[in-house]
This record gives structure tokens, C-alpha cells and sequence, in this order.
């Protein structure tokens, strides 16, 4: 895909000179969302941009001729020296934020160890890396502990680091955002927690765009810490309320300071509460809640000396990405990454197993295949399944219960499927235009799942269109799982084939 055909034009009003043209500029964690909006700003301003990404599964999907992919592991220094070799500038967005609490501290100390000693072999000018703000409280969360403790380590060298520590990022797709959005549109009433009162000055994703870029430009060789934040400061409370308001929605507090329970088991049961209506897995929402401890706002507003633009309010963020939602203008989205468990995963078509259980359909339907992978590409999200969609609930219910993604992710964009979008609980793994749609399952299951479209000429101009269910079950549990669904797979399958054809034929006459 261009960077051109997703460039939002944050960076159009920054007053900082451009380095010269095709200077090297690495961004690490490239699949990730701040990256994600990134590197069609930097390749517009005539930047050459390595994308490093950690595993070829995930599909890179910006294509340029100033842009090069390069698979590389932090932990491994070969790797590493490949992907900074005549780096002038290196933007550092790696966080384990999927990892277990326990884990992913020192995970992320020992990967920035690794990053700086190769980046100071290889002459990086400069290393722009983005945490999050709260550092100096005592009730420090173990996630910005974390981000604290990297910024560190990144610092202790001899290469200039600018550590930019922002707040709670506001744009469509961003997780803080989703969660938000879904606490509002799911509830009317909603249990009060005391860090409520605490404070975040919430900043715009084209405002994080625009410091990440103008401070990679301000030409200074000093290592610095940034405070960046929005416009507005607001208690946790006001946040919920102000984006309500904007939802025309009524939104009403119930206190439960009464309950004898510590804060870390209230939050852990907050987040289970709040993963039954939201995409967000259980750790990735504790994380958040984990954040409320502490006020996120800046200490001091310094980049204003060196980048002296206004960031918007928390009303007009917050308005500005509904209005991108509305417009299905969403190229970057919290769940472009896959669960942590599947993210290695092969692709189907690598797999050799003798124990594949596979279910196949097919029908003809008098219409083009242009026609029918239309209709396909629309299935999931708020358009359903076609079939059964009650069981289909179920089913996403039964995996949000056991701390699965669920049917909450939805589809990116209405109509619009490309290869890694997120499909309720499923994935695209492969598309091929006309010819065929392959979805990886990301619930939780004792077996590895795939569905599978296939779409082949017929004839009189029909096509044969192919729904195959693939499944690699593990030892009794999978042979038991695939036993006891088969009567419904049969069901959905056969009715999702016919409706298909009724859409199909309805088209065209």
C-alpha cells in the first residue's frame, strides 16, 4: 500500500528543516500503531524508512521505493547490526505491553541494552524513544516502571537520546481510545474507582506524530526528556464524562469503596469486567487500569521552547477520531498485532500434519466471482456471519469468558478486508483477489483453526464457491472440541453457502 493513500498530514504545520533527502531513519516495532502513523510522515518528507518488524508472519503492508523491511529480533545482535547499519536516526517503539506482568520489566531492560550497544557500534546520530508519563509517583504501575527503566537504559549512552513521555494517546484504533469508547457506549451506570480522581492530559495521535518527527529534526546533539501531553488536563472521571457527552450518552458513577478487596484485585476484577465488552485482552487492560495509580500529566511543557505548535484539546481529539471512524479512515488499529501466544504461528499453508480435520461445502452461484468475494470480504463484524449468528455470539461470549479476544474487535473497516486485519475473533492471513480468502482463528480453542474461502470459475459465468474449515487439534481435548462442534459447523457452513447464493443472485437480478 502507498504511504500517500494513508498519509494523515500531521506534520504539515511543523516550522523544523528536513534532514536531506533519503536520510536513513529506522523505526522498530514498525507494525505497531504510533509506527503505523509514522512512517507515512517520515516517507513524505523525503526520509528513507526501515521498517523493522520481528517475525514474517505479520504482513508489512506499506510498500515504497524509500521504504525497506528488514526482520530483525532484539535479542539478537547479528540481527540487530543488519537492521542499523548506516542508520542515521533510530526511533525506539518497542514495549512489551502483551507480555505477563512478571516478564515483561526485565524483558524490555535487556532488549534496550542490546539495541544501544549495536546502535553505538553502528553510528546512530540520534534516538528518539516514546514512554509514558508518571514517572515520579511513588504508586508507579509496573508498566510505567517499565517504560521508566528503559528510557534509562536508553539514555545511559553515548549516543543522544530524546525520551519523549507522553500520556494516554487519543486516535482511532489506539487502545486507550477503544476502551474508552466501549466503557461509554456499552454502560450507563459504572463502578467508581478512588483513582478516578487521579489526573491525564490525553494527547492527540497527530500531536505524538508531530513531536516524534520535529524533535528527530531540531538539530541538537544532547540527550533531553520531553514531557508531551494535550491541551486539557482532566481528572479520569471528566475524560469518561466529556467523551459520554459527546456520545449524547448518559453516564452515572455507583461508588465501591466499600468493598473490602485491595486496589490490584479491584483492578484485575475491573479488567475482567470491562474485557466482556471490549477487544482488549485481560493484561492489556489491567496495564491501563494499572496507570490510573498515578497523575499522567506533564511536569513541565520545555518542547514547547523547541516546538512551539498548540495540541489540541481533549474534545476536539476525540472528536477528530470519531469523525475518521465515521469517514472508515482507520489504517492503524491496536489489534493489527495478533495475541502474543499465536503471534509465531505458521501459515496454513506450512503446516504438515497427518491429524487435519477438515470440513468442505461448496455451491454454485450464478454470478461472477468479482460479485460473490465481495459479498465474503463484507462477512464479520456488524454484518455477521450470514448464519447462526446467535451461535456465533456464543461462541465469542464463551471465548471472552475464558480471556479470549471474542466477537468485541469487529472489522476494521466496513467493507474493506486486506491481509493481518483483525475479523471478530479471526484473522486474514491470505487474500487473494476474486480467488480466494483465508482466516487464521485467534480464540481460544485445543487446536489451531482456519477458515477457508476458495473461489473458482463455472460454468455460464457462475463460480464454485468452497468454504473449507481446517483444524489441527491437540490430543483428546481437540478430538473432543471438533466431535462435539461438528453438528453446528455443518449447520453455519450449509447455511452460510446458501445465503451467500441468495445475496449473490438478488445482485444480479
Amino acid at each position: 500500500m502507498d504511504p500517500a493513500k494513508v498519509l494523515y498530514n500531521y506534520c504539515g504545520s511543523l516550522t523544523t528543516t528536513t534532514w536531506p533527502p533519503n536520510t536513513k531513519v529506522l523505526v522498530t516495532g514498525a507494525n505497531g500503531y504510533v509506527a503505523q502513523r509514522l512512517i507515512p510522515e517520515l516517507v513524505h518528507r523525503g526520509y528513507f524508512v526501515r521498517c523493522m518488524v520481528r517475525t514474517k508472519h505479520t504482513p508489512f503492508l506499506l510498500e515504497h521505493p524509500r521504504i525497506e523491511i528488514v526482520y530483525a529480533d532484539c535479542c539478537i545482535k547479528e540481527q540487530l547490526r543488519s537492521a542499523l547499519k548506516d542508520i542515521e536516526f533510530a526511533y525506539y517503539l518497542i514495549h512489551s505491553m502483551r507480555a505477563k506482568k512478571s516478564a515483561f520489566s526485565g524483558m524490555d531492560r535487556e532488549v534496550a541494552q542490546s539495541f544501544m550497544e549495536v546502535a553505538e557500534e553502528a553510528g546512530v546520530k540520534k534516538v528518539i524513544y516514546l514512554g509514558g508519563l508518571g514517572e515520579t509517583n511513588v504508586r508507579l504501575s509496573p508498566h510505567l516502571k517499565s517504560r521508566m527503566e528503559v528510557g534509562e537504559v536508553l539514555a545511559n549512552s553515548s549516543i543522544p537520546v530524546i525520551r519523549l513521555h507522553a500520556a494516554i494517546v487519543i486516535g482511532t484504533g489506539s487502545a486507550s481510545y477503544e476502551l474508552l469508547k466501549s466503557l461509554v457506549m456499552h454502560n450507563r451506570y459504572i463502578p467508581f474507582m478512588i483513582e478516578f480522581n487521579n489526573l491525564s492530559q490525553c494527547i492527540a495521535i497527530r500531536d505524538v506524530i508531530k513531536y516524534l518527527v520535529g524533535i528527530m529534526e531540531v538539530r541538537s546533539n544532547e540527550s533531553r526528556m520531553y514531557h508531551i501531553g494535550g491541551k486539557d488536563v482532566l481528572a479520569y472521571r471528566d475524560v469518561i464524562l466529556s467523551f459520554a457527552k459527546i456520545l449524547n450518552k448518559k453516564i452515572y458513577f455507583f461508588d465501591v469503596f466499600w468493598v473490602p478487596v485491595p486496589i490490584a484485585v479491584s483492578c484485575r476484577i475491573y479488567a475482567y469486567w470491562l474485557h466482556l465488552f471490549t477487544s482488549l485482552p485481560v493484561n492489556i487492560i489491567s496495564l491501563l487500569l494499572g496507570s490510573l495509580k498515578t497523575d499522567v500529566v506533564c511536569l513541565n511543557d520545555d518542547i514547547r521552547n523547541i516546538l512551539p505548535f498548540e495540541p489540541l484539546g481533549f474534545e476536539t481529539s476525540i472528536r477528530r477520531a470519531l469523525q475518521k471512524e465515521k469517514e472508515a479512515q482507520v489504517f492503524s488499529h491496536w489489534t493489527d498485532t495478533s495475541p502474543e501466544a499465536m503471534r509465531d504461528l505458521l501459515p496454513l499453508c506450512e503446516y504438515e500434519s497427518a491429524n487435519f480435520k477438515v470440513e468442505e461445502h461448496s455451491i454454485e452461484i450464478p454470478a461472477d466471482s468479482e460479485k460473490v468475494f465481495q459479498l465474503i470480504t463484507q462477512i464479520g463484524g456488524k454484518h455477521g456471519w450470514l448464519q447462526g449468528n446467535f451461535l456465533w455470539r456464543v461462541r465469542g461470549l464463551v471465548d471472552t469468558l475464558v480471556g479470549g479476544v471474542g466477537l468485541q474487535r469487529g472489522r476494521r473497516h466496513p467493507t474493506h478486508l486486506r491481509v493481518g486485519d483483525s475479523l471478530d475473533f479471526w484473522r486474514v492471513e491470505k487474500l487473494e483477489q476474486d480467488k480466494e480468502l483465508l482466516l487464521r482463528g485467534e480464540l481460544i480453542s485445543p487446536g489451531l483453526s482456519w477458515l477457508q474461502f476458495l473461489l473458482t470459475p463455472g460454468s455460464n459465468n457462475s463460480t464454485q464457491l468452497t468454504l473449507k474449515a481446517h483444524f489441527i487439534p491437540k490430543p483428546f481435548w481437540g478430538e473432543l472440541y471438533w466431535f462435539c462442534m461438528s453438528k453446528f459447523h455443518t449447520y453455519i457452513f450449509k447455511g452460510m453457502l446458501t445465503n451467500f447464493y441468495r445475496k449473490a443472485t438478488d445482485w444480479v437480478h
